[in-house]
């Protein structure tokens, strides 16, 4: 065995900090790998955070519109003091009482009432309608063929009025112009009943 003389590379402490080439700077990227996790840790809990809001958002969010949205409905139904206090009263209503005007009624106009119902005395319980209305001059007949709907038939405007007038009486709504009727004003009782003699 050849034996050299000692060198200063041949004495090796015996505690030696030193690293090989592959571990240079070992502590540096063991504290950077360190720092790296704990940036990496704050990133999950964040994404976990923004998943679980987005979950609850999904799951409650369309029962919390449907609810807010019935609040909204419920207050705007209802209804303001001013609107309650521009409402009318029934005293300021329209009140239900005729708005034909007598005055352009001709009430000693000849007016014929007519049983197209088949029913006997239909035409007289016409008459006495009409002529508790203020007509004075009025005749019964039957009609030459059945009628299911009342009507009352004038000849013309002049007698529109008077028409208007012995259909409020008689509870009809069928006013009709036509000429080709025995009187200017002729009223035709039909089955419909607007007398209500049937019950």
């Amino acid at each position: 065995m050849t034996n050299y003389p000692r060198d200063e590379f041949d004495r090796v402490p015996e505690f030696n900090t030193r690293v090989g080439s592959h571990h240079a700077h070992g502590w540096a990227q063991s504290a950077t790998s360190k720092s790296t996790e704990g940036k990496l840790l704050w990133v999950v809990l964040a994404a976990v955070v923004v998943l679980i809001i987005g979950a609850t958002s999904f799951i409650f969010g369309p029962q919390l519109k449907d609810s807010a949205a019935g609040a909204t409905a419920s207050e705007s139904s209802q209804p303001s003091e001013d609107a309650e206090s521009s409402a009318p009263t029934p005293s300021e209503s329209a009140s239900p009482s005729s708005t034909i005007d007598d005055d352009d009624v001709l009430f000693d106009q000849r007016l014929g009432v007519y049983n197209g119902a088949s029913v006997a005395g239909v035409a007289n319980a016409g008459k006495e309608a009409v002529m508790e209305a203020g007509f004075t001059n009025v005749i019964t007949d039957n009609w030459n063929k059945p009628a299911a709907t009342s009507t009352v038939y004038y000849m013309s405007e002049a007698e529109r009025t008077t028409a208007e007038k012995a259909a409020e009486a008689l509870n009809i709504d069928e006013v009709l112009q036509t000429e080709n009727i025995p009187n200017r004003v002729t009223v035709v009782l039909g089955s419909d009943d607007p007398l209500e003699l049937k019950k």
